[in-house]
């Protein structure tokens, strides 16, 4: 029905917000006067996920830790539920992967900005006592955070809320139950009934886009765009090309696009196979393609 992602500082009073939006919704179902359909609140938030404060001391350990609250969040989606997300959600490439599983459980999104000041932050952190950060992980991810923006998609709409500020409940609600619903993304639309070698399709497909795409750069680093080799690209019709970013692509990068990408298609498999689309390398390669695009923004 709904994703309702909560973004902002460490101890900015994100669980505050989701605590107070979960009170409302369930408020405004119980109402004598409510019509609509019958849905649960679910709360997903870092502890119910398993992912301690100190997952964030270490990157590696902190993907992990991310992977467990994605996982959560794929279980709770669903056509019934209202599903509020609470965790930092620092990383505008984690709120698109959570984005695009919303679009493709067809529900709608919105997102919730908590803003405070770093300063305000700190202070409550101080006063926190157990369970807080270390003090440079605590400002390693209040300087590493990517602040939600009304003008990409994956946060829209968009709700920014100032720690001394009541949440803006009533248009939020109206987000969430009468907002538009965006149709699945080209890259997650794939056959209603896929064969049973689609898994093998798949991985090879994106395996040989990858180091094709790779080795292309080990010789034109410089590279703007780079051609899909056919095969997995068709053999006919107009020639599939990647747009590349004006940054440097890295392996690590890469691997873990490709992750992402599998993980987006699986699931969408596994909840019954609603996207559209043939699993043939052909139509893999141009879905991936522009998966990479859409995340590069290219």
């Amino acid at each position: 029905m709904a994703l309702v992602t909560i973004s902002g500082y460490p101890c900015s009073g994100k669980s505050t917000r989701a605590k107070q939006l979960a009170a409302y919704f369930e408020k405004r179902l119980g109402e004598a006067g409510y019509d609509g359909p019958e849905l649960r609140v679910v709360l997903v938030d870092d502890e119910g996920s398993h992912v301690e404060r100190a997952v964030y001391d270490d990157s590696k350990v902190e993907k992990s830790g991310r992977a467990n609250l994605f996982s959560a969040v794929l279980r709770s989606l669903g056509p019934d539920t209202i599903l509020i997300c609470d965790s930092p959600n620092y990383i505008k490439g984690f709120r698109y992967q959570m984005y695009c599983a919303a679009r493709e459980a067809h529900a709608r999104v919105c997102t919730i900005h908590v803003a405070t000041p770093p300063d305000k932050c700190r202070e409550w952190h101080e006063n926190r006592g157990e369970g807080s950060y270390k003090p440079s992980t605590f400002d390693n991810l209040i300087m590493r955070f990517e602040e939600p923006s009304s003008m990409v998609r994956w946060d829209s709409p968009l709700f920014t809320i100032a720690y001394d500020e009541e949440p803006p409940y009533d248009a939020i609600w109206e987000s969430i139950t009468k907002g538009a619903k965006a149709p699945p993304t080209a890259a997650v639309k794939m056959a209603a009934k896929p064969p049973l070698n689609t898994l093998q399709v798949l991985s090879n497909t994106t395996s040989l886009i990858v180091s094709s795409l790779l080795s292309h750069l080990s010789h034109s680093p410089n590279s703007p765009t780079f051609q899909i080799p056919s095969p997995p690209a068709g053999a006919t019709g107009a020639a599939l090309v990647l747009h590349l970013p004006v940054r440097s692509v890295t392996l690590p990068e890469m691997q873990r696009l490709k992750r992402q990408f599998e993980r987006v298609q699986t699931a969408a498999q596994a909840s019954g196979g609603r996207a559209a689309g043939m699993w043939k390398e052909e139509e893999v390669a141009r879905k991936f393609v522009s998966f990479l695009e859409e995340s590069w923004e290219t």
